[in-house]
């Protein structure tokens, strides 16, 4: 099932560059993903099992690192 989620990243730190580009990286790795990243948000589009497993590893790595809130819509109906 192809979905989009519109993800966005607020790191809790004043160095708020760096987690931010560290996902970015974590998640672009996967090439069955599209990924259109904005200002606020980013919308990753594909595979509802490959975004998850790709989440999941990608956000855990974050939360290892930095204090951070992750904020996801996902929808089924209105792939980009």
């Amino acid at each position: 099932m192809i979905v989009s989620v519109e993800i966005s990243l607020y790191p809790l730190s004043e160095n708020f560059e760096k987690p931010i580009d560290a996902f970015s990286s974590l998640v672009s790795v996967n090439p069955n993903l599209s990924i259109d990243s904005g200002k606020m948000s980013s919308v990753i589009t594909g595979e509802l099992s490959e975004i998850m497993k790709t989440l999941n590893n990608s956000m855990g790595v974050i939360f290892d690192q930095f204090p951070a809130v992750f904020n996801l819509k996902i929808s089924n109906c209105c792939p980009v």
